[in-house]
C-alpha cells in the first residue's frame, strides 16, 4: 500500500523539471518572433543566342540501309550548319535511335521496316540568321523541330538580378516589422529558388518549314524573355 504514494510523490517531483523544459524549447512561445518573406527580381532582355531543334527520320526495309541513310543525311545536315558558319562546339547529338516499325494488324506480328532517328541541336547568333539555318537544314534532309532562346551574357545578368532579389526580401521584411511595430534584427537564413529554364519551343512551325518548296527562309521574332530570380529570407524581429 505505500507504493503508491511513493510513486505519485516522484511524479510530482518531476513535473516542474518537465515543464521548464517545454517553455525554454525552440520555437515555443519564448522564442524570439522572426519574419520570413520572398523576394524577387525581374528583367525583361532581347535574346542573342538561339537554339535550333532538328531531326534526321529515315525508314527503310532493312536496319543497316536505315542507319547508312540517316548517317548521310546527317552528315549533309551538319556539313550545311558549319558551312553556314556555326561552329563545331555549337552542334551536339542529343538523340540516336534505331528501332523495327511493327505490323501489328498480321498474327504473329512482322518488322515491315526499320526507323533511325538522329536529333541534333545548333546553337548559332546573331538571331537574325537562324531562319536561313534552319531552311538550309531541311533542304538537306532534316525535320526542324523548335528553338530556344537566350542571352550570352546571362549568368552576370542573373548574378545582378541575385542582389536585387536580397534587397526586395529586405525591404519587404522591414514593412511587415514596421507593421507589427517591431525593428528587423540579424538576418537568420536565406534560400534561392531555382532557375526557370528559358527554351520556347515553336513546334507548330515544323510542318510550314519542312513543306516541300519552302526555299524563303522564315523569319523568327524571338520578342523579349524574362529573367527571374526569387529568395526566401528570414529576419529576427527585436523590440522597437
Amino acid at each position: 500500500m505505500n507504493a503508491v504514494p511513493a510513486l505519485l510523490a516522484a511524479a510530482l517531483a518531476f513535473a516542474p523539471v518537465a515543464v521548464a523544459a517545454e517553455e525554454n524549447a525552440p520555437g515555443t512561445a519564448g522564442a524570439p518572433p522572426t519574419v520570413a518573406v520572398v523576394g524577387q527580381a525581374n528583367e525583361e532582355v532581347k535574346p542573342d543566342v538561339a537554339t535550333i531543334s532538328l531531326s534526321i527520320e529515315v525508314e527503310k526495309p532493312t536496319a543497316a540501309e536505315a542507319s547508312n541513310e540517316n548517317a548521310r543525311r546527317a552528315e549533309a545536315v551538319i556539313a550545311a550548319l558549319s558551312a553556314a558558319g556555326v561552329a563545331a562546339k555549337d552542334i551536339a547529338t542529343v538523340g540516336l535511335t534505331l528501332y523495327p516499325v511493327w505490323n501489328n494488324q498480321s498474327q504473329p506480328r512482322s518488322v515491315t521496316a526499320y526507323r533511325a532517328v538522329n536529333r541534333l541541336a545548333a546553337r548559332a547568333q546573331p538571331i537574325e540568321k537562324i531562319g536561313a539555318l534552319i531552311a538550309q537544314a531541311v533542304q538537306n534532309g532534316a525535320e526542324y523541330k523548335g528553338v530556344g532562346f537566350d542571352v550570352s551574357d546571362r549568368e552576370a545578368r542573373e548574378d545582378a538580378l541575385r542582389t536585387k532579389a536580397v534587397e526586395n526580401a529586405a525591404r519587404r521584411a522591414e514593412l511587415y516589422a514596421r507593421g507589427a511595430s517591431m525593428k528587423l534584427g540579424p538576418l537568420q537564413a536565406i534560400r534561392a529558388d531555382a532557375a526557370q529554364p528559358l527554351f520556347r519551343p515553336l513546334m507548330e512551325t515544323a510542318r510550314a518549314v519542312g513543306a516541300p518548296g519552302a526555299s524563303i527562309p522564315p523569319p523568327i521574332e524571338p520578342g523579349l524573355i524574362t529573367l527571374t530570380e526569387t529568395v526566401s529570407a528570414s529576419w529576427a524581429l527585436t523590440p522597437p
